[in-house]
């Protein structure tokens, strides 16, 4: 996921441009000149606190730095069922629910995501379904909504004047009086 390659690049570009060796610097993140000589080479990435004051020190931001080392030609074909929730909780979270919604993440289904997101996110998603903007199976998705949202999704339906019939049969009693008049 991380380009250490990238990272390595990064990290001895922001050293050079302060005259900094590697041992000042590791004398600042108190770790071995080794070390920096190690995550410069593109070896090995420190740990999250040494991450932090290293970003402080270059006057990074964190999210700004591991962005740019992310490799995103390989995040859409490690992707799968089996691992998005570990995914979703990377930093990449927007981008990965951005290409779901564009389907460029053919091999997940609905199901497997929908309960991992957040409720802006379930409601951004609905909403794209609403106006047509995901290809999504209406009947393997209306099952996954809470109440309120189903509302949302029927409503957003009616108004668009999109054919329901293919979720008809998973609409309860109030829900068939109301939509199917």
């Amino acid at each position: 996921m991380i380009n250490l390659i990238k990272f390595g690049q990064i990290i001895a570009s922001k050293r050079l441009s302060k005259c900094m060796t590697q041992s000042q610097l590791s004398k600042i993140l108190l770790v071995t000149p080794q070390a920096v000589s190690k995550w410069e080479r593109g070896e090995c990435f420190p740990d999250i606190e040494t991450l932090v004051l290293l970003c402080y020190e270059y006057s990074l931001n964190i999210d700004y730095l591991l962005n740019e080392c992310f490799e995103e030609v390989n995040l859409v074909s490690e992707i799968c069922a089996d691992n998005i929730a570990e995914y979703l909780r990377s930093s990449h979270r927007k981008k990965i629910i951005e290409k779901f919604i564009k389907g460029n993440l053919e091999s997940i289904r609905i199901v497997s995501i929908f309960y991992l997101l957040n409720i802006q996110e379930r409601r951004m998603l609905i909403e794209k379904v609403i106006m047509e903007e995901m290809d999504i199976d209406l009947s393997e998705f209306i099952i996954l909504l809470n109440p309120a949202e189903r509302i949302r999704l029927l409503d957003g339906l009616l108004i668009k004047k999109r054919n329901m019939i293919e979720i008809k049969h998973l609409l309860n009693t109030s829900e068939n009086k109301k939509y199917n008049q």
